[in-house]
């Protein structure tokens, strides 16, 4: 009897040190600022929530109760069916450990908010960018998280390539981005991405701002662009709006006329089929007694153009990036698609314009040139070549068949109903002269309408052949989208 007590003693300091432990390895979730979460509670083979604890602090803050007994306290949570803990439009002070138990094992997580700051800089011409993990009031190095990286990325999520870009990392769970400024850097958005060990846990995007900067924006030829001259609602309250291209065009001579462009009611500016002779800065001003300028854009084109050799075996595509003023060393030229039988040129510097070439003697029937700024792309032009399938005699023979079938079958028709009618005519030659002139009649306007088939069909026909005779002397040509 001494030894069952005994076992079950054993037992149960067991149990005990086993909750303890895992009450210090508790679980990370990170969200943003704004979201709604919902924190898991560990203990496992929960029968009802009405024994279930909820406690948030510790470490950095005094310990609150937000659910007891099953009962919601604070308002600004919530108890989901399977006991997990709800808190919606998380705030910064969310941010802490939080503590689920039943009276007798419990489990925590902790509570993190991913957040981006613009820090200090020491030079006029560099900006800092800082992320971290912030926990309850104040950053926290995260000792206990393993597993633990933090990334700057493109907007697109791609890696940021370039010389002017430095990094810092204090620890884990803190980055800075260091960037020489640019103009261009004006209401860029920059990502930091946090991953655990290997998976993305959250991502948060910041957009800076540069005093006198100027919005970059890339767009392929025979698109449509929108710049928009203010976020504010409030424009054009208090004056008028200007468009101007500068260096190039004065303000006047933007406009739906001459340009290819309209300005819509909110000031924005449209362009509807990009050239490249839109590449180039654009400003927008208010006149209120005092010129002010709103909003600057600087706009590149991308273009690819196709020649095929003597045969139409080769094929030769030419991209084209014009840029507004000079082409910048980080940008690129790429080309993708059917391009495992060909070669490229390097990337040539024209005036302003970065040119590459691809040779083909083989291809498929789309390929693309994107243009890449520090690594995110920024634009892309498809190529697409006439289907082979168009090509085929089939499709030329066949429409003529179905024309020939056609006229034949009218001509048939048109031959009954005059069979039809002369053998009318024959039988009604012994009856009164005033019917013979009724049929007479009939059968005038019957012939007038026969012929207005025919001839109607004739034409048909004739045009029908032109467009096919037009097709087989195009059908083998290339045209670009």
């Amino acid at each position: 009897m001494s030894s069952l007590s005994l076992l079950g003693l054993c037992l149960i300091s067991l149990t005990l040190a086993a909750a303890a432990l895992h009450s210090n390895d508790y679980l990370l979730m990170v969200a943003l600022q704004g979201d709604s979460v919902a924190l898991p509670c560990g203990i496992p083979s929960i029968t009802s929530c009405s024994s279930i604890n909820w406690n948030s602090g510790g470490n950095f803050a005094s310990v609150t109760e937000v659910v007891k007994s099953g009962r919601v306290i604070n308002h600004r949570y919530g108890l989901l069916r399977d006991c997990s803990l709800e808190i919606t439009h998380l705030e910064l002070n969310d941010a802490r450990l939080y503590s689920c138990d039943d009276g007798t094992l419990n489990s925590s997580v902790s509570l993190q908010v991913l957040e981006v700051t613009e820090g200090p800089t020491s030079a006029e011409d560099t900006m800092e960018l800082q992320c971290f993990l912030n926990i309850f009031i104040g950053y926290v190095a995260c000792h206990n998280s393993t597993g633990i990286r933090i990334e700057w990325r493109n907007e697109d999520g791609t890696p940021i390539k370039g010389n002017r870009f430095t990094y810092e990392n204090p620890s884990a769970c803190f980055s800075k981005l260091i960037m020489k400024k640019k103009l261009t850097d004006h209401y860029r958005k920059w990502k930091c991405q946090l991953s655990q060990s290997g998976v993305v846990k959250a991502a948060i995007s910041y957009t800076t701002a540069v005093k006198d900067g100027m919005e970059e924006v890339f767009t392929a030829v025979g698109e449509s662009v929108s710049l928009k001259c203010s976020n504010t609602s409030s424009l054009g309250l208090g004056g008028n709006t200007q468009w101007a291209m500068c260096e190039k065009q004065p303000a006047h001579d933007i406009s739906p006329d001459n340009f290819q462009a309209k300005v819509k009611k909110d000031s924005t500016l449209v362009i509807s089929k990009v050239s490249a002779a839109h590449a180039g800065d654009y400003l927008c001003s208010e006149s209120t007694g005092q010129q002010r300028a709103l909003r600057k854009y600087r706009l590149h084109t991308l273009d690819v153009t196709a020649e095929s050799g003597t045969g139409g075996d080769n094929l030769t595509l030419t991209c084209v990036l014009t840029c507004a003023t000079e082409c910048e060393k980080d940008f690129n030229l790429t080309f993708s698609g059917g391009v495992q039988k060909g070669w490229q040129s390097g990337l040539m510097n024209v005036n302003n314009t970065f040119i590459k070439k691809l040779f083909l003697s083989d291809w498929s029937h789309e390929i693309s040139c994107s243009v890449h700024r520090e690594g995110a792309l920024m634009a892309s032009k498809k190529w697409h070549s006439v289907s082979s399938a168009l090509q085929s005699p089939a499709w030329i023979v066949l429409p003529l068949g179905l024309l020939m079938c056609a006229a034949a079958a009218g001509l048939y028709m048109y031959m009954k109903r005059k069979h039809n009618t002369d053998a009318v005519n024959e039988q009604s030659s012994i009856a009164m002269t005033h019917v013979y002139e009724v049929i007479q009649d009939e059968e005038l306007q019957q012939q007038r309408h026969f012929k207005r088939e025919a001839a109607a069909m004739t034409d048909s026909f004739y045009d029908l052949l032109q467009a096919v005779n037009y097709n087989e002397t195009t059908s083998s040509a290339l045209y670009l989208s």
